[in-house]
């Protein structure tokens, strides 16, 4: 028994109809070594292939009609073609309901040859494609599954790199939430204590999603961990300010060139002063700072970050309050909101906010509040709070 990348398998003929088979084939050059003859052997559907090929059945009773039930096959490699003994419309009608892709009659076979021919070759054309097609999509599952493990691998990574979801630093207590809308986020949050009276936090927003946004979340990172290192070995002070923070952000992404950037929230708080010092580049919603007092959306604008060489931002001061809370968001957590409008959508969150006793997990569940059905949602989502903890 032999194994052909393509074939034509002959089966059950007496020998006499045997050398007709092979004669007509000859005639069309399909004689060869892609095709074998069994007499006493019923195979399984596409075992006698190693990828398709083509059964040429010789079916001369009912019992040779469920023989070929049991070798019709379900994705086309493997078609069949039945040679009748008889010329019979009834048997024509079962050996079709059995399975047949073509009947023949063996006495006419002769006559009709251009068209037994014309049908083999359509046949094997087309199990051929849909060979190919399989490799095609055995290709493309093997890749899509190659690629996930390295998502999962890249989430592994930005996981390691994100702070605690929940922290306290100086009295000041720290709580965010990524939800990638694939595996890895572009939405990125850090809290870097610089000093005992000192922290710089910041959400970033990188534009798209996925592996590529997240890699620039990696490169926030590791500018941010040497900004804080230039600053243990007075080297420089840039992590001092938002504004030179910012600048230094947009010079590195910019000078690579990875046609990506970034929309960003970055404070600094100053626990002896009591102050909040930030600096916005493109961001957008603006954070919502909320106190007894008070509530208000922060003001600042800003230009994206790695977008342009030149990028400007501003600097701005708030004095805070004894008792306060500072809520940051990701464009993506707008996407969720059911307003129709993003004038509304920010509207009915401040008013939420203005109308709730707050709690980092009672934003949450209000934000994600009817959407929980979904099994990708359409943008990164990145929620932070930022709040005086009352001792």
């Amino acid at each position: 028994m032999t194994n052909y990348l393509s074939g034509i398998q002959l089966f059950g003929f007496r020998q006499q109809d045997l050398s007709l088979i092979r004669s007509v084939l000859s005639s069309a050059g399909l004689d060869g070594p892609g095709i074998e003859a069994l007499d006493n052997v019923m195979p399984e559907a596409g075992l006698l292939f190693k990828n398709f090929g083509i059964y040429v059945l010789s079916v001369s009773d009912r019992i040779d009609f469920e023989h070929l039930k049991s070798l019709a096959g379900d994705d086309g490699r493997f078609p069949i073609i039945v040679i009748l003994h008889q010329n019979s419309t009834p048997s024509v009608i079962d050996a079709l309901r059995a399975g047949a892709d073509d009947v023949f009659y063996i006495e006419s076979l002769q006559v009709e040859s251009p068209d037994f021919i014309n049908s083999i070759q359509l046949k094997l054309n087309r199990c051929r494609l849909l060979y190919e097609r399989l490799v095609y999509r055995e290709g493309l599952e093997a890749s899509l599954e190659e690629l996930k493990d390295d998502q999962y691998a890249a989430f592994q990574v930005q996981s390691r790199l994100l702070p605690a979801a929940q922290q306290v630093i100086h009295d000041i207590e720290y709580q965010f939430s990524i939800t990638p809308s694939l595996i890895v986020s572009g939405d990125f949050v850090d809290v870097v204590p610089i000093s005992d009276e000192l922290t710089l936090f910041y959400l970033a927003d990188v534009s798209g999603h996925g592996a590529s946004s997240a890699l620039v979340t990696v490169l926030l990172k590791n500018i941010t961990s040497r900004l804080l290192r230039n600053f243990k070995r007075r080297s420089s002070y840039d992590i001092l300010s938002p504004l030179e923070t910012l600048t230094r952000f947009n010079t590195e992404i910019y000078a690579l060139g990875l046609d990506k950037h970034l929309t960003i929230f970055c404070g600094l708080i100053n626990q002896p002063e009591n102050t909040l010092t930030y600096a916005v580049g493109g961001h957008h919603p603006m954070p919502v700072y909320k106190s007894p007092e008070k509530l208000m959306v922060l003001e600042g604008r800003g230009m994206p970050v790695g977008l342009f060489t030149d990028a400007v931002f501003v600097e701005k001061q708030i004095v805070l309050d004894k008792n306060f809370s500072l809520y940051l968001f990701s464009d993506g957590v707008l996407e969720l909101l059911p307003q129709s409008s993003i004038i509304e959508k920010e509207k009915a969150l401040l008013d939420w906010l203005d109308a709730t006793n707050v709690n980092f997990s009672a934003l949450k569940s209000h934000i994600f509040e009817g959407n929980k059905h979904l099994e990708q949602y359409p943008d990164d989502i990145a929620i932070m709070s930022v709040s005086r903890v009352i001792l």
